[in-house]
């Protein structure tokens, strides 16, 4: 395999996500054929993974965190950038083959039809690409479902619990979707993620220790599938900056926001944003954004327009990877690195072939013309840019011959604003 592996990768360089919830066999045999010629989609081993659920291995039954059966299993017909629904059923009455017209078709399992903002709400969904073919029967085994809204919490220390009033409470806003957390508050908060990067506000209002008070904080680049858990604390004055007669609050709030991991771990301890125009106590804390308010720096970002980052893509013979990573600082990218996590692609067969499982894209050194041979730019394409973009679609067959596997490219990128991290997961068959 690796000598196979290791000719193909040299022709490249010389070029340049329950079958248990569904017992019996049920078909969908279709009555509207409108091309005249059809297909078979083969869904015995259709199986819908939540993200962080185990699946055991040999078909054995899956132990799940969460109730898949009434997922919803949708079919739609493409036609170049357009979607027809074509099918639909709740996960646990999908049928196990189903006759379609010949063409492209992408299946979608989701949760539920999820809200701007909702309580104990987790929403997940993924989707797969597949093509039927004359007389060709196509199967579609397990697909991993992720989360794909903002998980929320709220938490208090015990000394700031000891001094807060009935009327305290903390309102969090992010894109349309708005929650109050009252003081006893033990729920998660679900918010719809919008767009790739999200703006989170929270606002504490309330009586502390007889002051009322309004603290209000900004949390930039929240995405779909994190956990942040905001943290409120009490900010005593240093020692000796009290005055003789108290006139003001003797203590003030102080908030903290955490990345929590799936396995319920912190991952990072996030700095957050005062608000540029804090607010008086006594006037109505509105956290709605102006349009005028200035935005916060942040640091570059990464995006893919074929591609979804952070979720497993299965490769096809026809999928494309194109990765872009922009900067807004006005001296551009300082560092930017990808980090390989594979079962097969391993350090030993990367170091045949001239590379390893860091590669720093700015400062290649010798790894240069096999990381440009791939696809990646390097050196002064990296350096001081404000777009570094790459297109890895020529290796993704090279990537197949070495067999199954879930491979992680972890991306980091770097400028005077700060740092971002994205996960390109790709799957061989």
């Amino acid at each position: 395999m690796k000598n196979i592996f290791y000719i193909a990768l040299t022709i490249l360089m010389g070029l340049a996500a329950a079958s248990c919830d569904r017992e019996n066999i049920t078909y969908d045999l279709g009555t509207d054929h409108t091309s005249g010629k059809t297909g078979t989609l083969d869904l015995t081993s259709f199986d819908a993974i939540p993200s962080g659920d185990v699946k055991e291995m040999q078909k054995q039954p899956v132990s799940r965190a969460v109730d898949v059966s009434d997922f919803s299993v949708q079919i739609y017909r493409v036609d170049g950038a357009s979607e027809t629904l074509d099918k639909n059923w709740k996960y646990s009455e999908t049928p196990e083959i189903v006759d379609l017209n010949v063409g492209n078709y992408n299946l979608k399992v989701f949760s539920h039809e999820v809200q701007a903002a909702e309580w104990e709400k987790p929403y997940y969904y993924a989707d797969r690409a597949f093509t039927i073919e004359e007389n060709k029967v196509t199967p579609i085994d397990t697909i991993v479902c992720t989360l794909q809204n903002i998980k929320v919490t709220v938490a208090y220390s015990q000394d700031l619990q000891m001094l807060m009033g009935s009327d305290c409470k903390v309102t969090i806003v992010v894109g349309e979707g708005s929650l109050d957390f009252v003081q006893n508050e033990a729920r998660a908060g679900y918010f719809r993620s919008d767009s790739e990067s999200n703006l989170l506000i929270a606002t504490f209002s309330g009586t502390i220790d007889g002051h009322e008070e309004v603290n209000r904080i900004q949390v930039d680049n929240v995405k779909a599938g994190d956990w942040r858990k905001i943290t409120y604390d009490i900010k005593r004055p240093e020692p000796g900056s009290e005055s003789g007669t108290i006139t003001t609050p003797s203590i003030t709030i102080d908030a903290t926001c955490e990345i929590i991991d799936h396995e319920g771990n912190v991952t990072i301890d996030e700095e957050v944003i005062e608000d540029p125009n804090p607010i008086e106590p006594g006037t109505d804390p509105d956290p709605g954004t102006d349009p005028d308010d200035p935005t916060p720096g942040e640091g570059p970002k990464i995006t893919s327009e074929t591609v979804a980052l952070g979720t497993p893509v299965v490769i096809t013979d026809d999928l494309q990877v194109k990765i872009n990573v922009t900067s807004s600082d006005p001296n551009g990218l300082t560092a930017l690195t990808v980090d390989i996590e594979s079962p097969t692609l391993t350090p030993e067969e990367l170091s045949g072939i001239g590379l390893s499982d860091h590669l720093d894209l700015a400062n290649p050194g010798e790894m240069k013309p096999a990381l440009e041979s791939l696809g990646f730019p390097t050196a002064d394409k990296v350096l001081n840019q404000a777009s570094a973009p790459f297109d890895i679609t020529n290796f993704l067959p090279m990537l197949k011959l070495l067999g199954a596997g879930t491979h992680t490219f972890v991306i980091t990128a770097t400028d005077a604003q700060g740092t971002t991290t994205e996960s390109l997961i790709l799957v061989t068959e």
